[in-house]
C-alpha cells in the first residue's frame, strides 16, 4: 500500500498530490467536510480490556489501568495504553486550523491519514508573501504547516513549518529557532489537547511563518553558492559519514576516537583520495543521493545546478521519493515524522555551514 494511505484515506484541494491518491474536494470545503471525505469522520474510543478466560471474558485487576485505544468505525485497535493516555480527536486536528483559514491567513489543503488510520494530519498553506517565495525568480516555493497526531503512539501530536519546492514537490524543514527544540510543537499523549495546549500550538503557528521565511531566505543564498564535484562529496561526507563509519575512518587515519577538530580532518583526510574510493565510502544511498542531486526534478535550474540549495534538494528528493521505504510503504511517515526528516535538516544545517551562512534569529 504505497506510503501507507490505506483506501486513499486522504483528501485535498486543488492540484492532486505527487503520490496520486485520494479524493478532491471544492475550494470551499470545511475541514469537517475533507474529513469526511477522506474517510476519517470517526472518533477514538477508549475501551476496557478482558481476558478471556476459561468461564468466560474476565476483568481482571492487572487490566483495569489498561484501555484498548480503538476507532470507532471499524474496532480496529491501534493500541493499549494506560488510563492516562489522552486521545486527539481527528476533528481536533482540523478545527485547530479554522480560526486561521477564516481570517485568511491559511487554507487548509489535504487531510490524510497513515497505517489505516493510525497517524492523522492536516495540512494548511501559509497565504500570501507569509510562506512564498520565487527563488531566483524560476524557482517557487510555498510555505506550509502541519498538525499531526497518532493514536498508536507512534509519533506525539506534532505541529511544525514546511517548506515545499513546487518543481518536484519536496519537502524541506530547517530548524533555526534560538531555543533548540522550539521550532515546532509537540503535545504526548497524557496530556490534553485543552485550551493551553491550543495556545501553545498557535504560539507555533506564528514562529512557523518566520521559520517558512527564514528558510526561503537562506535557500535563496544557498542558491548562490556554486559547488563542483569535489564540493558534493564533501556535502555528502559531512552529512552521511557519521556514527561507526566516521569513527573507522578516524580510528585508521588517526589512532584515536572522535574529538573536536578531528571531523574536519577526517573528511580532508577523505579529499585526497580518489572521487571513485569517496563515493565507494558514501554506499548505495550515497550513490542514490547524488544521482538525485544532478538529475532530479529541477536540478538544471540555474538556483539548483552545481549549487547548495541544489544539493540539499537532491536529499529531499532522495528522501521524498526515491528512498528504499516505498517498497515498505513507510516513506511519507519516514520523511515527514522520522530519520528522513532529521536528514533533510542536517542537509540545510551541513550547507549552510559549508557556505559560511549563520543561522537567522528567531525568537
Amino acid at each position: 500500500m504505497a506510503h501507507q494511505i490505506f483506501n486513499n484515506e486522504i483528501a485535498y484541494k486543488g492540484e492532486k498530490p505527487w503520490h496520486g491518491l485520494g479524493a478532491e474536494v471544492s475550494a470551499n470545503a470545511t475541514g469537517a467536510e475533507m474529513l469526511t471525505a477522506a474517510g476519517l469522520d470517526w472518533q477514538i474510543e477508549t475501551r476496557k480490556i478482558q481476558m478471556e478466560g476459561n468461564g468466560g471474558s474476565i476483568l481482571t485487576e492487572n487490566l483495569k489501568s489498561y484501555r484498548a485505544i480503538t476507532r470507532s468505525d471499524t474496532e480496529k485497535v491501534f493500541q493499549v495504553a494506560s488510563t492516562i493516555y489522552k486521545p486527539v480527536q481527528n476533528a481536533e486536528i482540523v478545527d485547530f486550523f479554522r480560526e486561521y483559514c477564516e481570517a485568511g491567513h491559511a487554507s487548509m489543503e489535504t487531510v490524510g491519514a497513515l497505517r489505516g488510520g493510525a497517524v492523522v494530519w492536516a495540512l494548511a498553506k501559509l497565504n500570501g508573501t507569509d510562506g512564498d517565495a520565487n527563488i531566483g525568480g524560476v524557482d517557487p516555493v510555498k510555505g506550509y504547516v502541519t498538525l499531526a497526531t497518532s493514536h498508536d503512539g507512534s509519533i506525539p501530536t506534532t505541529g511544525f513549518a514546511t517548506q515545499v519546492r513546487i518543481v518536484c514537490a519536496n519537502t524541506m524543514r530547517a530548524a533555526f529557532n534560538a531555543n533548540k527544540g522550539q521550532d515546532s510543537f509537540r503535545m504526548v499523549h497524557f496530556q490534553k489537547f485543552d485550551d493551553k495546549k491550543k495556545e501553545e500550538a498557535r504560539k507555533m503557528m506564528g514562529i512557523a511563518i518566520e521559520q517558512v521565511q527564514a528558510t526561503n531566505e537562506v535557500s535563496a543564498r544557498l542558491s548562490q553558492v556554486s559547488i563542483d564535484a569535489d564540493a558534493r562529496l564533501e556535502f555528502l561526507e559531512r552529512l552521511l559519514l557519521t556514527g561507526s563509519a566516521l569513527e573507522s575512518i578516524i580510528e585508521t587515519q588517526f589512532g584515536h576516537s572522535n574529538e573536536g577538530s578531528l571531523l574536519d580532518s577526517a573528511i580532508a583526510q577523505t579529499q585526497r583520495q580518489s572521487h571513485e574510493a569517496r563515493q565507494d565510502r558514501l554506499g548505495k544511498v550515497g550513490a542514490a543521493i547524488l544521482d538525485a542531486i544532478i538529475t532530479s526534478p529541477g536540478s538544471d535550474l540555474i538556483t539548483a545546478k552545481d549549487t547548495l540549495w541544489g544539493a540539499c534538494n537532491g536529499i529531499s528528493y532522495y528522501t521524498d521519493h526515491v528512498a528504499r521505504e516505498m517498497q515498505s510503504g513507510n516513506r511519507l511517515f519516514k520523511a515527514w515524522f522520522g530519520e528522513n526528516d532529521n536528514l533533510k535538516t542536517k542537509a540545510f544545517e551541513v550547507a549552510m555551514d559549508m557556505a559560511g551562512i549563520k543561522a537567522p534569529a528567531i525568537a
